[in-house]
Parts: C-alpha cells; structure tokens; sequence
C-alpha cells in the first residue's frame, strides 16, 4: 500500500550511496537531521541527569555530537551505514555483555558498598558501646576515692604520735586519682577523627561511582560503534561472513539460475524470510540463559546478604542499646585500736556503704542502618529481564543487522549471493559424484 511504498522510497533514500535526485537528497538530508537531534537529545538528558554533567559541558557535547553526526552521515555512506548498525547490534552477544556489565557495575558501586556501610556501623556500635561502658566504669573508680578519703580522714582524726601510717594513706589516697574528663576528651577527639574518615571515604565513593559511570557511559559508546564498524568491515571484505541466511533475494536470483535453495543446502543454514527460529538458533540460546541465570544468582545472594546485614544492625542496635545498668556497692568494715606510750586508748570503727552504678548511655550509640536504594534494585531487576529478553531477540537482530548491511551495499550482496549459489550447486554436484560412485561400485 501507499505506507509500505512511503517507507521503501525513506529506506531507499537514506541507504543508497548517492541519491539519485533531489528529491531523494532532500529526504536523506532530512533523515540525518531527524536522527543526529533525536540521538543528540537523548545524549544531553544522558550526560545531564545521569553522568551529573553540568548543563554548559553536556550541551555543548551534545552539540557537536549532533553537528558531527549529521555531516558525516549525511556526507559519508560507510558511516551512515556502521552508524545504523549500531542499534541491531544492540540486540547481540556484544549488547548483552553491555547489560551484564551495567549489572555487575551496580553491584560493585551501590550493593558491595552498602554491605560495607552496615557492618563498619555495627563495628562503630559495639565500640561506641564498649568506649561508654568504660567510661562509666572509669567514673566508678571516684568511689574508691570516696573510700580511701574516709578511711585516711578516719585515721587522721585519730590522736597517734606514730604518724606514718597516715602519710602512707595520704600517699596511696593521691596516687590512684584518675582523670576521666582527660580520658573522655581523647576518646571524642578520637570518634571525631574516625568520622572525618568516614566521610572522605563516603566522599571519595561518590566520587567514584561517578567516574565509573562517565567512564562505562564512554565505553558504551565506543565499544558500541567499534562493533558495528567491525562487522561492517567482515561483510565487506568476506564473502563468507555471516552468509548462512536464504532470503527472498537469494532464492529468486537462484530461481533464475534454475537452482532450487533451500535451508538445509548450506551447513547452519537459516530461512530469514519466516519468524521461526531453527533448532541450532534455540540451542544456542541455553547458554547465555544459564549464564545470565548464574548472574542472577550471585546478584540475588548479596541482596540477600546485606538485608542479613541490615537486619542484625536493627536487632543488635535495639539489644545493645538495652544493656541494663549494674549497681555496683562496697561495704567497709574496719576497727583500729590505738595505744599511748604502750596504754591502750580506745579504738575507732568504721561501717559505711559505698554505691555506684555502671551504665552506658545509649543516647550517643544511636546510628541508622543504610537502606538499600530501591531504585537500584528496580533498575538490577529491569536490566536482567532485558538480559533475558536479548537473548530471544539475538536471533531476530542478526538476522535485521545483515538485512541493513544488505540494503546499504547492494552490490556486495549479490557477489555474496553468487558465492553462496556457487557453493550449493558445487555442494550438490559432489553429492551426485559420490552417488554415482556409489552405484558403480554395486554393479
């Protein structure tokens, strides 16, 4: 009808090496422009929202991007041709790789850090905790001070020429001072140290997955484009390259010659004129499920590990942060007698309770544990059913990436489809040769 005519004289125009009149240049000018703006934008929102280019760098990129895209597309036929390759080829083994690399690049930059985020807060947690009950514990020791100034301001009030023993007790009652609010105030300058790290390291990883990013953004690109050009150069320059697909060309040009093609006559032969897919074509779709599958796998488990992380952070967090506290008592008990000049005096006693309490202060342990983006998971989740979906579509891409190739150098495809006629027929004749051999042996 009038759109499949339409849709024949756009093609036309835009694979034909040289238009054949104005009116076909008019379209392929129009077709470039139409793909370098519609490519250029996606490229701007790319570099824009996902890479974090600001908006100066990506439209200017994106700018010549387009420019250079139109030009050379426009001027240049080869590369018209490798650049539409490229889209069919995303379909590929190639642009499966790409989505697995994409996949295993998530996982290294969100799911690998956020494992390591939750266990450096549990370990933080615990020493937080450990720090508090030693500080507590540190601040108990005023008890002991409490009783040896008691037990030397008791003696003390004794009237004993024999002085000695009280020095002594003053001695000892100095020497065992400790100062907490010293201690205290090294242990925060510490935990402040620790976070400052902490936040370079959390700084430095941002950093990171950007780089990352831009760079995979780039190799995309360029892996992408050499690909295709690489294939281009393969049909080009062999014959023999990926030419296993009877089409309609080749069966009316055979016709012609009165040769009768079918699939079966060339080894791994494919008929692209129908949508069924070949035995061979479906066996080699098991591997690279087992392969995604086997992905899938790994990826599922650490998901499934940092939620066990996640989980012991909350539950361990609520019983850390009950640790009860410890009532600490001291009873003393002590009788001294004194004498004068060898007299007996008296005596003076001593029974007091003493009491502290050890506890941490769960007020300062509190940390959050870090959830993972549900986006992320999201886009994991997409890009394995596309990985999945690839492979079925593998099919039906090559078979589309030869028909452009085909389309835009015409020429080659009929030096192709001579050789490819030349070798079944030479195929059949040996098979009649060693027929007919066959039969003379038996007379």
């Amino acid at each position: 009808g009038l759109e499949r005519n339409s849709f024949e004289f756009f093609w036309l125009s835009y694979s034909t090496p040289i238009p054949q009149s104005a009116r076909q240049l008019l379209t392929l000018l129009l077709m470039c422009l139409a793909v370098s703006m519609s490519t250029g934008a996606l490229l701007f929102h790319w570099l824009r929202e996902l890479l974090m280019y600001d908006p100066l760098t990506a439209g200017i990129s994106s700018g010549i991007y387009a420019a250079a895209v139109l030009i050379l597309s426009f001027l240049v036929h080869p590369f018209r041709c490798a650049f539409t390759l490229m889209f069919p080829t995303l379909g590929t083994k190639q642009g499966r790789k790409l989505v697995l690399s994409a996949c295993a690049m998530i996982v290294v930059l969100y799911i690998l850090p956020n494992i390591a985020t939750n266990t450096a807060t549990i370990t933080h947690l615990m020493k937080c905790i450990s720090e508090n009950l030693a500080h507590s514990l540190l601040n108990s020791s005023e008890l002991s001070n409490r009783i040896k100034s008691d037990m030397v301001g008791k003696i003390q009030a004794i009237q004993n020429s024999e002085i000695t023993f009280v020095e002594k007790l003053s001695k000892f009652n100095h020497s065992t001072d400790i100062n907490v609010s010293e201690l205290s105030a090294n242990l925060n300058s510490l935990g402040k140290h620790v976070e400052e790290d902490l936040s370079k390291a959390k700084h430095y990883l941002e950093e990171l997955k950007l780089l990352s990013n831009r760079i995979f953004a780039a190799v995309f690109v360029f892996f992408l484009f050499g690909d295709a050009t690489i294939y281009l150069k393969s049909y080009l320059t062999s014959v023999k390259f990926d030419n296993v697909y009877i089409t309609g060309l080749l069966r009316r040009t055979a016709n012609k010659k009165g040769v009768h093609v079918e699939a079966k006559d060339v080894k791994n032969g494919v008929n692209s004129t129908s949508f069924r897919m070949t035995k061979r074509e479906m066996i080699r779709c098991l591997v690279p499920i087992l392969q995604i599958t086997l992905y899938l796998v790994m990826t599922v488990m650490l998901i499934i590990f940092d939620h066990i992380v996640c989980y012991l952070l909350v539950t361990g967090q609520s019983w850390l942060l009950d640790i009860p506290s410890t009532d600490v008592s001291i009873e003393v008990n002590f009788k001294v007698g004194y004498s004068f000049l060898s007299i007996y005096a008296g005596d003076s006693t001593m029974n007091k309770l003493y009491s502290a309490i050890i506890s941490s202060d769960a007020a300062q342990c509190k940390a959050s544990p870090s959830n993972l983006n549900p986006g992320v998971l999201v886009s994991l989740g997409l890009l394995y059913l596309l990985s999945y979906f690839l492979v079925l579509l593998e099919v039906y891409a090559r078979r589309l990436r030869r028909k452009v190739a085909s389309s835009f150098f015409q020429k080659q495809e009929k030096k192709r489809i001579d050789f490819l006629i030349e070798k079944i027929k030479n195929r059949r004749r040996s098979q009649q040769d060693s027929f007919l051999q066959k039969q003379e042996v038996n007379v």
